[in-house]
């Protein structure tokens, strides 16, 4: 049975563990804990890459389910001479969404507390100024809970240019179902696919065909999951976090299937086949090209991985801010993965490699328009009406 409570605890868990880009290893433990609770055998790579594998009733054609564990950020590039510190973002996100939140700088010995603020001269004279202070990194400072006054004084605490900093969730849980913080992309994601595992276990509801789950370590900066992918897997489903439109009704009971994002569209079958099922399920779902959207999906066709891709998200709101998202769409994020993972693959002959003779097909040459209009010869249409020559 898919428990709401059980999600919401998993991801306040996840959430009090920093985890951006690069500083991974703590939620990666945590994950590994979890799934050695359920009972589920893992492997890991050198940089932290979890694959777990749920074995099917099949070991041939194997699918993948992909979330990534890691987050936005920030790291130190300079310490000023008046003791407060530049930082340089870790993941693509705007210095707008930098202002007033709330960090833990970890150095090699120790972590100290701090806060993002805008540089400008603060006064109480109606804050004159404040509006003309350029959106960007450079105009962003880390005031340190310390007392320090120069460059000196902050490197005598040990820190150093390199040095990470996390962004603190302060998450909070709304009896309405709304759940809101910084860092859910993707720890809700992660919460949703630790609840698909329990959930199947548990249950001992049996996946189709072997079914490797990975949690990726880099999909914030653009990386993949390299080797994680193994040579027997056929398709690929994402998941992870999606901002919706205020406008949109009912938006966060949803499930959103992207047909494609920056990079390009996801696999035609495999996002009609997710369609079907969710149809089949009674899932709310909505479809979308999320155009600027970038996701392991993306990654892996970069890295050469011959695998049909797709992406599920849950709905969401305000990415990279304070974000919100609701436990009915992470809740029909499991639904979706469990009615995927137990069904037949979407091409049976894409367990090998093929011939175009077994090759899918996307147009039925029955539905194609018919017209019988011919193009006729130039010549004959200019020539003039009276038959001379020109």
């Amino acid at each position: 049975m898919i428990d709401d409570n059980r999600i919401i605890t998993t991801l306040l868990d996840l959430l009090a563990i920093p985890s951006p880009c690069g500083l991974t290893d703590e939620v990666v433990h945590y994950v590994g804990k979890v799934l050695a609770e359920i009972g589920v055998d893992y492997e890991m790579t050198r940089r932290g890459t979890i694959r777990a594998r749920l074995p099917g009733l099949s070991g041939e054609q194997a699918r993948a389910v992909v979330t990534h564990v890691d987050t936005i950020g920030a790291m130190v590039r300079y310490i000023r001479d008046d003791g407060r510190l530049m930082v340089a973002p870790i993941g693509h996100w705007s210095s707008r969404f930098a202002e007033g939140a709330r960090v833990t700088l970890f150095s090699e010995s120790r972590s100290f507390r701090g806060c993002l603020i805008p540089t400008v001269d603060w006064g109480v004279s109606r804050d004159q100024g404040v509006e003309q202070v350029p959106i960007d990194w450079d105009h962003i400072e880390l005031r340190l809970e310390e007392a320090v006054f120069n460059g000196d004084q902050v490197r005598q605490l040990g820190i150093e240019i390199g040095d990470f900093i996390a962004l603190e969730s302060n998450p909070e849980v709304l009896e309405n179902g709304y759940i809101i913080g910084r860092n859910l992309d993707n720890k809700a994601g992660i919460a949703s696919v630790l609840e698909l595992l329990r959930h199947l276990v548990e249950s001992e509801i049996p996946v189709t065909h072997d079914t490797y789950v990975i949690f990726t370590v880099n999909e914030t900066t653009g990386g993949g999951m390299g080797s994680a992918i193994l040579p027997e897997v056929s398709e690929l489903l994402t998941v992870d976090f999606e901002s919706v439109k205020p406008t949109e009704k009912s938006p966060f009971k949803r499930v959103t299937l992207a047909s494609g994002d920056a990079s390009g569209p996801y696999d035609y079958h495999l996002t009609e086949h997710l369609h079907r099922l969710a149809i089949e399920g009674n899932i709310p779902l909505q479809q979308k090209y999320l155009r600027a959207y970038h996701s392991d999906a993306a990654a892996a066709l970069v890295a050469g991985h011959d695998v049909r891709t797709a992406v599920i998200a849950y709905a969401g709101d305000a990415s990279h801010s304070v974000e919100r998202t609701h436990i009915e769409s992470l809740t029909n994020v499991v639904r979706m993965l469990e009615a995927y993972t137990t069904s037949e693959p979407t091409f049976p002959a894409d367990a090998e490699l093929t011939s175009v003779e077994r090759f899918s097909h996307q147009i039925d040459a029955r539905t194609l328009p018919r017209h019988r209009a011919e193009t006729p010869d130039p010549a004959t249409v200019i020539a003039p009406s009276d038959g001379t020559e020109t």
